[in-house]
């Protein structure tokens, strides 16, 4: 492990905005449940950001919305260290991170319902045979059921063809409702407020290469 990724795998345990869970057997069993320990300083709506990254998306949205919290959710440590240090240095008080698997946010979070989530530029996996790890993928979506309040908004941000059209088939064979869907969305004319509003800087690369960005949002019901 290169020393700097080790500094901020030491450090980031120690930081007030990120919860660090660990897994550890197959009953999804997790070392330590402390989610009720971390409130935000204000009780309102969480919005959740599935494989947030370096946390550049969930940063500007809490930004732009200081009535609603954020958690961004990533398995990448050092990635994590990044966008909570920023937040850090900000005193953004209403976003914070969680190091875990997608797969254990069920048992993480207990009762808490989360009321958004954003799935943003995922790997959209295309070597793989049948999907079954992109974010989109059926198995996901049950997590996400179970997360997230009834008729709560999802949205997918790709500049993947291939995850964009998988993601429309997956939502419509799993029951999603497919509330609006564009392969460019920057040739949209209606307003899709925190869609267009809020680019990473990846995003800002692919758009600067002439990729076009596609756009789902949805609801599970």
């Amino acid at each position: 492990m290169a020393k700097k990724k080790l500094m901020r795998y030491e450090e980031i345990h120690n930081f007030p905005n990120v919860i660090y869970t660990e897994i550890v057997d197959a009953e999804n069993r997790i070392v330590s449940r402390n989610w009720d320990e971390h409130a935000f300083e204000k009780a309102q709506d969480t919005v959740v950001e599935i494989g947030c990254g370096r946390g550049e998306y969930c940063i500007d949205l809490a930004r732009r919305n200081p009535h609603k919290n954020y958690v961004g959710v990533d398995l990448k440590a050092d990635r994590l260290y990044i966008g909570a240090l920023k937040a850090k240095e900000e005193g953004l008080t209403n976003v914070m991170f969680v190091r875990i698997r997608v797969e254990y946010l069920i048992p993480f979070l207990g009762d808490q319902k989360l009321s958004e989530a954003w799935i943003t530029f995922p790997d959209p996996y295309n070597r793989t045979v049948n999907g079954r790890k992109r974010l989109t993928a059926g198995t996901f979506l049950d997590v996400y059921r179970h997360i997230v309040e009834p008729g709560a908004l999802l949205h997918l941000k790709t500049d993947d063809p291939t995850l964009y059209e998988f993601s429309l088939e997956s939502l419509k064979e799993n029951g999603a409702e497919i509330l609006f869907h564009t392969n460019d969305l920057y040739s949209v004319t209606e307003e899709l407020g925190d869609a267009t509003a809020v680019q990473t800087t990846y995003e800002k690369r692919y758009i600067k290469e002439g990729r076009l960005i596609k756009y789902i949002r949805f609801c599970l019901n």
